[in-house]
């Protein structure tokens, strides 16, 4: 059974607490206090990286990167964030109608008239001289796909060095929480073959999730009846099965 459990990439509080041989109680202190990293799931729950418990057992393991360089995480911050340093949102940050709206790109809402846009209250320079711009401008986009379906990810895992897009996939909840935590995805295409109820409880808890305030949800399915799987406002729908340049389309908003 350990042997078993070592060779998840996840475990969760009990299984961490079968292999450390303590109480999940006393995991969880453990992981609130910081003393072993975790990731939260879509819906709350702690989900800890089994090179944790090595960690804390006092042995390593090697970790393996899936995927090409085309998917290797780019950490993304709201503007909020960059200016606050890792300590609390500054509070003439929350004044600003970047952060009330949560826009994801404080410079996308700077030629909005009439004040409504960013207020640059913290603002020192023109977005061409501003340091969060040149770190964050040009990025390419982030783009999570939620899908069990391996025809799907083989087309999309092909793209080059020139494509606008870093895609990345989850097969399921806990894969996906995870990504969101180190990945900031600024769309989430999700397979609708999961299921019209797991579909729409994957919807609700992406729209729920404080981690992403801009989340732009597409919904991919054979036939466009989205709000058979989500009863709130997506982004866009795209048609399965989908490609690159399907994907290109519906996010500039062609229609098909």
């Amino acid at each position: 059974m350990r042997n078993e459990l070592r060779n998840r990439e996840f475990l969760t509080t009990s299984q961490a607490a079968k292999l450390l041989s303590v109480s999940p109680d006393t995991v969880l202190k453990w992981v609130k206090a910081g003393k072993i990293k975790s990731n939260r799931t879509l819906g709350g729950h702690f989900r800890i990286p089994a090179s944790e418990i090595n960690i804390f057992n006092g042995t390593s393991a090697e970790s393996s990167d899936k995927g090409n360089n085309n998917n290797i995480a780019v950490p993304y911050q709201y503007c909020w964030e960059y200016l606050a340093g890792g300590g609390p949102i500054k509070s003439e940050c929350r004044d600003c109608i970047t952060f009330r709206s949560r826009a994801s790109r404080c410079y996308e809402l700077k030629d909005i008239p009439g004040g409504l846009g960013c207020l640059n209250l913290m603002c020192d320079t023109e977005c061409n001289s501003c340091e969060y711009f040149k770190v964050v401008n040009g990025q390419k986009l982030n783009i999570l796909v939620l899908t069990e379906n391996q025809n799907i990810i083989r087309d999309l895992d092909k793209l080059d060095d020139s494509s606008i897009f870093r895609i990345r996939f989850s097969e399921d909840e806990y894969s996906a929480a995870v990504a969101i935590q180190e990945y900031r995805p600024d769309y989430i295409i999700v397979d609708c073959s999961f299921g019209k109820k797991r579909t729409g409880l994957i919807c609700n808890n992406l729209f729920n999730d404080i981690r992403i305030p801009v989340v732009r949800i597409i919904l991919s399915s054979k036939s466009k009846n989205i709000r058979d799987y989500c009863d709130r406002e997506v982004f866009g729908w795209i048609r399965k099965p989908f490609g690159i340049e399907q994907l290109n389309e519906c996010i500039r908003g062609v229609p098909r």
